[in-house]
């Protein structure tokens, strides 16, 4: 009698001990996710139908599942703004197909995930910060943030340039010949304030701005 109940135990253990999966958070392996940003989650697994499921009980974060991709399961992950913990708990759950062809909702992993505030998020010109020198040779205009990680790939939609009680604005990512003449034609050490709207990975719209010189 105890040998069979040892066989039974060891039965329904198994398909939660063999599903557990690898993870990705913002492409690292280190469980974290940033406040302000739409972060990254993906579970590796080549049969992406066979795949779980993240699921947030905590009432922490916000999970939005990516419909474009195609080789591992990916979601996007957005912490609650009224969230003011640095933790948070993420469960994996599966619908489990017995023999008898009951279907069942299991968890087959469970973990903590660390909460940070995302660094301050920064409008470039080139390579000049905000409060430095303009590079005439080098205007390009991208925003992101000073730290190698997490990897960003926001978008910049639109600008305004606001220089000498004159404004332009360019509705595009890329610095137009128009802006760049714009520029140029100010006085050398004239302050340049540049408005940008740029989106997220989910298409969020965000705001940054930034004051540089000639």
């Amino acid at each position: 009698m105890l040998i069979l109940k040892s066989k039974l135990f060891i039965f329904f253990l198994l398909p939660f001990v063999s599903a557990a999966q690898g993870y990705l958070f913002n492409k690292d392996t280190l469980a974290l996710f940033y406040k302000g940003y739409t972060n990254s989650f993906e579970i590796n697994n080549n049969n992406v139908e066979n795949t779980g499921t993240p699921l947030c009980f905590d009432g922490s974060i916000k999970i939005i599942p990516d419909q474009n991709s195609h080789e591992n399961a990916k979601y996007y992950i957005e912490v609650l703004d009224t969230v003011t913990r640095n933790r948070g708990k993420l469960n994996i759950g599966k619908h489990l197909t017995h023999p008898d062809g009951f279907i069942e909702k299991v968890f087959i992993d469970k973990f903590e995930f660390k909460i940070i505030p995302f660094p301050e998020t920064i409008l470039f010109v080139g390579s000049s910060s905000p409060g430095e020198k303009i590079d005439p040779k080098n205007m390009d205009l991208k925003v992101g943030i000073k730290e190698t990680i997490p990897e960003t790939t926001f978008r910049i939609e639109e600008y305004t340039i606001i220089a000498n009680k004159e404004t332009i604005t360019i509705k595009s990512h890329e610095t137009t010949q128009q802006a760049i003449g714009f520029i140029m034609k100010q006085a050398k050490g004239k302050e340049i304030k540049i408005n940008a709207i740029y989106v997220d990975s989910i298409k969020k719209q965000r705001k940054v701005s930034g004051v540089f010189y000639l």
